[in-house]
């Protein structure tokens, strides 16, 4: 048999190589401005959670779990920017699973139970359902704020469910994820736009998470570098406004920073 291109065989002409169809490519020149916006929000992803490695105990669930958390955020963008878009909504449904897990687990992380340690391990399911998982956040008395279940539920329930209706490839035609596409992956400009939507709304949860559990160990982080603070500083200027929770959380942290001297 005659060997091929591999760039021709798996389609990476179309999303890499050609300066002309390469969906890649068309992309970054296409959304300069959210491309830009992205690279913010991964910065401070990788900020806040060093913050969270550093401070919370060794081993613990929301330190962990960022391992990977970490790489599929890097994944979805990959995805999406190469013109698989139902792939990197799949792989985002992924990132914020797993982020809301490691907040769940942490009420368990050291109980003779090991819950955590069991369901790494596939012995043990975490709650599917974010109904669940929100009545049971809601009834943590570790919270730095407190909130309705209402008002968790309201955060991770829209964008999980639209998430695990890509995963299950479901809502294809009501969103036109499909709108322009032909057999190769291409540059969809609506399908990025979604995709890039769902990106900032998954993170904002994740930090209405975080600030209503972790906020204590992000300042101590923050207060032992005078670097690191000034970059959450600049990162919140940007930020605030597409994904408000950041920036509720980062003032709340600020508070906290203030008040230790």
């Amino acid at each position: 048999m005659e060997d091929k291109d591999p760039f021709s065989s798996f389609d990476w002409y179309f999303t890499d190589a050609s300066a002309e169809d390469g969906a890649r490519r068309r992309a970054l020149n296409d959304r300069p401005q959210q491309t830009l916006a992205l690279m913010h929000v991964v910065s401070a992803n990788s900020l806040m959670h060093f913050a969270l490695w550093s401070e919370l105990p060794a081993g613990h669930p929301v330190a962990e779990l960022w391992l990977e958390t970490q790489t599929d955020l890097l994944a979805t963008i990959y995805l999406a920017y190469g013109g698989f878009f139902r792939q990197a909504l799949t792989i985002l449904r992924s990132w914020f699973e797993i982020a809301v897990h490691g907040v769940f687990f942490s009420e368990h992380y050291g109980q003779p139970n090991d819950r955590y340690e069991q369901w790494r391990r596939g012995r043990r399911n975490a709650p599917a359902k974010m109904l669940d998982l929100a009545r049971s956040l809601a009834s943590r008395a570790d919270k730095a704020v407190n909130v309705e279940e209402s008002a968790i539920l309201d955060k991770l329930g829209p964008v999980y469910e639209f998430l695990s209706l890509q995963t299950h490839a479901q809502g294809l035609d009501i969103y036109d994820l499909q709108k322009g596409r032909d057999n190769v992956p291409r540059y969809l400009p609506e399908s990025f736009d979604l995709w890039l939507a769902k990106v900032l709304e998954a993170f904002n949860a994740i930090c209405f998470l975080y600030r209503l559990f972790f906020p204590k160990e992000i300042a101590a982080y923050l207060k032992g570098s005078r670097a690191e603070l000034e970059r959450m500083v600049e990162l919140t200027r940007v930020l605030r406004s597409p994904i408000p929770e950041f920036g509720t959380l980062v003032d709340d942290v600020l508070v906290l920073v203030a008040r230790s001297g």
